[in-house]
């Protein structure tokens, strides 16, 4: 997993590096090789290798997924959305440049990733329109455009664990469905529903997890600002409390492993992964 996380880091560099010099690109690098968890192109690759494929062709795919992600933490981190000064431990984009450069560094890395997916020219044109389509519906107004959108509503609905779940089924497992079903688009068709299934929990698991850490932790440890709570934002802590909000991600994770039961792939690669989003502290 850590060669695989290396040539992730170098791709994501080879692509930013493209951009033509100035301050677009200073922020672009910035935010794109800040670190980070890297959970998406590595789940991508982990279901590839999970089916005896070498990532190393696709590197580039998952790569436009990582870049999806990285705007929408720029987006997100404006003074309009959820108004957060750290990421990664970090001055916000907006607070390390300005408000319309981080805008428009948003613009760039999300127009940007769809230039890098179009531009796979060895996947044959009905995968690669498949791989499109799987990754606009998924960061659009369908994903998580739809879920900060749902997230930021004044509507005066209250609170309710539907509600919540709908929300973060668009604003954070849209995103992570997305490279599983786009790996198994490129290896197995049958099994993209199986997969489509697994990033809805193993998404909701994570989104959790986030919420008991905005409770637990500490901007030192999580490198974020700690938001939530200055936002008065519901969160499945605040509703359910922090006992049925383990419970809750016991549930999901369970669903992912009898998921993954059911596909016929070598399971340790990614049944590693998993272990780590798994003993995530909160």
């Amino acid at each position: 997993m850590q060669t695989t996380r290396q040539d992730i880091e170098n791709t994501l560099r080879e692509i930013v590096d493209r951009m033509p010099e100035g301050t677009l690109y200073e922020a672009a690098k910035y935010a794109l090789l800040s670190g980070g968890k890297r959970l998406r192109p590595l789940l991508f690759c982990a279901v590839l290798e999970s089916y005896r494929i070498d990532p190393k062709p696709y590197l580039e795919i998952a790569s436009s997924v990582e870049m999806i992600h990285n705007y929408s933490l720029i987006h997100d981190d404006l003074p309009a959305m959820d108004d957060d000064d750290l990421r990664r431990g970090r001055p916000t984009v907006h607070r390390q440049f300005d408000e319309a450069t981080a805008i428009l560094t948003g613009d760039a890395l999300l127009t940007d990733a769809f230039k890098v997916l179009a531009s796979q020219t060895h996947i044959k044109p009905v995968r690669l329109s498949r791989l499109i389509d799987i990754l606009a519906t998924h960061s659009g107004s369908h994903g998580i455009v739809h879920g900060q959108s749902l997230d930021l509503a004044k509507d005066g609905q209250p609170p309710s664990i539907e509600r919540l779940r709908t929300i973060h089924i668009h604003k954070t497992a849209r995103l992570l469905q997305a490279p599983l079903m786009m790996a198994a688009t490129l290896v197995n068709d049958k099994d993209i529903k199986t997969w489509q299934s697994v990033g809805e929990s193993l998404g909701l698991a994570f989104q959790i997890q986030d919420d008991l850490l905005e409770i637990t932790g500490a901007e030192e440890t999580t490198g974020k600002s700690m938001s939530d709570e200055r936002n008065k934002k519901t969160t499945y802590a605040t509703l359910l409390g922090i006992k049925k909000s383990k419970a809750l991600i016991d549930e999901e994770f369970a669903q992912v492993d009898r998921l993954l039961e059911g596909l016929a792939i070598d399971k340790a690669p990614f049944d590693s992964l998993l272990k780590k989003i798994k003993n995530r502290h909160y």
